[in-house]
């Protein structure tokens, strides 16, 4: 992605840092001019877009609900579409020590704003949904509403999805008893309860659960919607061998895809399991990639439906938390084009924007990325910073 002049038309530009442990960043639709960083052990802060100041005031604190540990805490977090009007937002964490394996419990809560727009109230949460944590990671994670016509969550944390809380013989994510290890889908209504949509494949079981969507996902802590197709793109990760991007079509309107894991790990069947073919009907990431080439932790991005980075339009822009060696702390991003049911043009761009050309800065580990109500795509590192992609000078 370079132009003529052979200057890379893509650069990325350091806009806040200083936060701690920040996880994920997001915008209420229409608000083009602040967005929202989740630090996971509590805190929900602003920038403001124009200054690149962060408000001294957290928009939310939740800390003293949210865990501490290095798998609890906020993972995710959206707004709701008419936040505008009512003020409501989501946010999914996972509390430290309790529930009935006392290793947490996973929330989706709502909340909502207060007078001053730019401080919610912790006092006025509204508990959508929970699951008790078998293990301190894998939680409930990405959040979002589906921009699908009719529409309005990893496999709980055992090594292999085999340990104390998996559900036998098949463990939580082959499991439909279990929340653990699915893609769920709710309808919220005004209280903040929530109801099932008819069309999910387990509408009205009294054994499945009816909230699940589609299952065999071990880890999927970033996913998204292409606002323009409806498809939804899920950064699955895997255990010891390969990383996945499996997508959730919206031609599929009865959901009910079965991924694979805990058999099958990317395209390959897993090395822990050779003795259980992978089940027949098991869906196929549109790309896998092995950790000891490319990458150990998928991240899961956008479709790129901005302005701003000509290059970039219609383009799959995701990552890699560390790229191969976990031990250099050094994130990756990458980019691939999927039409047709195709993915294909499968690269890495971290080069063309890191070191970033003002300020000489790295990415470190990758925890997200992000959008802000424009379109435009963030990076979120462990590291404490807050990038945006943009149009490289020409």
């Amino acid at each position: 992605m370079s132009n003529t002049n052979g200057r890379a038309s893509i650069e990325a530009v350091r806009i806040a840092t200083g936060f701690t442990l920040p996880l994920y960043v997001c915008a209420p639709p229409g608000d083009t001019s602040r967005i929202f960083v989740a630090e996971q052990h509590g805190l929900i802060k602003i920038i403001n877009l124009s200054s690149r100041k962060v408000n001294a005031t957290p928009y939310l604190d939740i800390s003293s609900e949210a865990g501490q540990g290095t798998g609890t805490g906020i993972l995710g977090m959206t707004f709701d579409p008419d936040y505008a009007v009512n003020g409501h937002f989501y946010v999914s964490y996972t509390t430290d020590n309790d529930g009935i394996y006392h290793a947490g419990v996973s929330h989706i809560a709502r909340f909502t704003v207060s007078a001053d727009p730019n401080v919610a109230d912790p006092g006025n949460e509204v508990t959508v949904i929970t699951a008790d944590q078998p293990q301190p990671d894998h939680n409930f994670d990405w959040i979002g509403f589906s921009p699908r016509a009719g529409d309005e969550g990893g496999d709980g944390g055992g090594s292999e999805d085999n340990d104390k809380g998996h559900e036998t013989p098949d463990g939580n994510g082959q499991s439909t008893q279990t929340l653990l290890g699915k893609i769920l889908r709710i309808h919220i209504e005004a209280d903040g309860t929530y109801t099932i949509p008819p069309d999910n494949p387990f509408f009205g079981s009294q054994t499945d659960r009816q909230e699940i969507w589609t299952f065999g996902l071990r880890n999927p802590f970033r996913a998204s919607f292409d606002p323009q197709t409806g498809t939804m793109f899920i950064g699955d990760v895997g255990e010891y061998n390969r990383e996945e991007v499996d997508v959730n079509l919206a031609s599929n309107p009865g959901g009910g895809e079965d991924y694979g894991w805990r058999y099958r790990e990317g395209l390959i069947q897993n090395p822990f399991y050779r003795r259980f073919p992978p089940p027949p009907d098991a869906v196929d990431p549109i790309i896998d990639y092995e950790h000891d080439v490319t990458g150990s932790c998928v991240i899961g991005g956008y479709v790129y439906r901005g302005s701003k980075v000509h290059n970039l339009r219609g383009v799959y822009v995701f990552g890699d938390c560390f790229g191969p060696d976990p031990q250099d702390f050094l994130g990756r991003v990458f980019t691939l084009t999927y039409r047709g049911g195709v993915a294909s043009n499968f690269q890495e761009i971290t080069s063309q924007l890191f070191p970033t050309r003002i300020g000489g800065y790295t990415l470190g580990a990758l925890t997200s990325l992000g959008e802000d109500a424009s379109g435009e795509i963030y990076l979120v590192d462990y590291s404490g910073n807050v990038f945006k992609i943009r149009g490289g000078p020409q």
